[in-house]
């Protein structure tokens, strides 16, 4: 099969590159969107005794858990003061009632534990409404918009800070960095990668090629992971590993295929025209089953995590067979694609620019 598929892109490397960039642009575009579809969570057991007896609860009573605690505080006003009490029964007033089951407050209660001892800061306890996890992250996002939003009365800020905090602040938190987590990776591993490489090869046009792997290996397992989100719950710790997965094993599997292939045109006389057809489907035979075999075997490997009935541990298994997939399929037809057209014989240099004397 691989010695087939070497033939195929001796003679159609033009049409497998054009296809696969609009496949990876395509890729790119959907899944920028990726991490407004993850799931918060997924820390617990669907099945196990604590969590059916949380869901008979809640079916029960409703939701009574705390799942948001805002903290409104200020400099100058005492929590009991009017001009306080008036702003934070305003800020509560515009909830929308449809996003939360319940909300307590001191002005409510009377209770001073949702005082601070300074009494210049409260507490507001938000329990949100909806059945899955979904629906409440969908209402913790305009509640939490509500919550901030301090200067109802007088149209200005009423000098209140605010603070939010529970597990759905903290789920918000952890979207939130690992988006920006993932754009530093790759803001300073490619270029990390790129010098060595550089290093390694001796010439710009190799060098970059284990990069352009290791970047349509991440953008495209993010793609394949959003497409997954519309069966499944899929957590926002999936994309830790694509960027470990993905990034790591696509510069492998590029070393791989490049050295290989470089070797292989060393071995042929510099005149011979059909140089770099014989050196790519002696690469595809050797380096490309090993790259095909070493993928599946990783896949294979991270598919246990699917067992687990955590829905964070499925999801780095889900995350994981991507990257690792994705960085598999673009190691064995982009980079070949591009080593065909890229690596041709020159007139006057007798190599192409893969060569290490380019």
């Amino acid at each position: 099969m691989i010695q087939r598929w070497g033939r195929f892109m001796v003679e159609r490397a033009r049409f497998v590159l054009l296809f696969c960039i609009a496949v990876v642009a395509a890729a790119g575009v959907y899944g920028a969107g990726v991490f407004d579809s993850l799931s918060d969570g997924g820390f617990e057991d669907p099945d196990s005794e604590s969590a059916q007896e949380l869901a008979l609860e809640r079916e029960t009573f409703g939701n009574r858990s705390v799942d948001v605690v805002a903290i409104y505080s200020s400099d100058e006003l005492r929590a009991t003061a009017p001009e306080f009490r008036r702003e934070v029964q305003s800020i509560v007033g515009g909830l929308p009632t449809e996003t939360v089951a319940s909300v307590t407050t001191y002005y409510e209660t009377g209770s001073p534990d949702l005082l601070s001892k300074d009494r210049r800061s409260t507490q507001v306890l938000v329990s949100l409404a909806g059945e899955t996890q979904d629906e409440m992250s969908d209402n913790y996002a305009l509640v939490e918009e509500e919550l901030r939003s301090t200067g109802r009365i007088t149209g200005e800020p009423a000098g209140l800070d605010t603070d939010l905090g529970g597990v759905w602040a903290v789920y918000g938190d952890v979207n939130q960095i690992a988006s920006e987590d993932l754009a530093q990776a790759e803001k300073f591993s490619l270029p990390i990668v790129l010098l060595l490489s550089l290093l390694i090869f001796g010439s710009l046009v190799a060098a970059s090629m284990p990069v352009l792997v290791g970047a349509v290996a991440v953008v495209g397992a993010l793609a394949v992971v959003r497409l997954l989100t519309l069966f499944t719950d899929v957590s926002v710790f999936s994309i830790n590993v694509i960027t470990l997965l993905g990034m790591g094993l696509a510069i492998d599997y590029a070393l791989f295929v490049v050295s290989r292939f470089r070797e292989e045109l060393a071995k042929l006389p510099v005149g011979d025209e059909r140089a770099v057809d014989t050196a790519m489907r002696a690469t595809m035979a050797t380096a490309g089953r090993t790259v095909l075999f070493s993928g599946l075997t990783v896949a294979a490997a991270m598919s246990s995590l699917l067992i687990f009935p955590q829905a964070f541990l499925k999801s780095m298994g889900y995350g994981g067979i991507a990257a690792v997939v994705v960085a598999m399929l673009a190691a064995l037809t982009i980079l070949p694609a591009c080593l065909m057209l890229l690596g041709r014989p020159t007139r006057t240099m007798g190599r192409g620019p893969l060569s290490r004397t380019a």
